[in-house]
């Protein structure tokens, strides 16, 4: 009985999470960053328009490991994603694969700087890992 109780709490959570990623993605929309553009590093805004939730890794899930990891990335004149890599996390390793998995599907609306698409350089975001009460 003790394992079926278990079992439906598990249950529940993963519920909870795959609702409040969705959610979280949808709510996410059109969220604004910032990189920098030319040799002389103008710093622009950048929006964004599609945001991929990050999936919570099963181990870190099991465990009730919550974390975040800052991503730093390009973003090319077309506004895909270019090169994400992780800068810093915590606890480290964790959540560095989700959360560079789910960046690279981001989408930015095509970037420009006095009226030329331009490329973006040294994006950086923070994607949270929090699990629901």
């Amino acid at each position: 009985m003790l394992i079926k109780k278990s079992n439906k709490s598990i249950g529940l959570k993963l519920f909870v999470i795959c609702f409040s990623s969705i959610f979280l993605s949808m709510s996410a929309l059109a969220v604004s960053d910032k990189g920098y553009v030319g040799e002389d590093e103008i710093e622009i805004s950048v929006e964004r328009i599609f945001n991929q939730a990050a999936n919570y890794p099963r181990k870190a899930l099991r465990k009730g490991i919550e974390g975040y990891v800052v991503i730093q990335f390009d973003i090319d004149t077309d506004g895909a994603v270019l090169d994400p890599y992780v800068i810093e996390s915590e606890p480290a390793g964790i959540f560095d694969r989700a959360a560079i998995k789910a960046v690279r599907k981001w989408l930015y609306d095509t970037p420009s700087y006095n009226g030329v698409s331009v490329k973006v350089n040294n994006v950086q975001v923070k994607v949270s890992f929090i699990l629901a009460d």
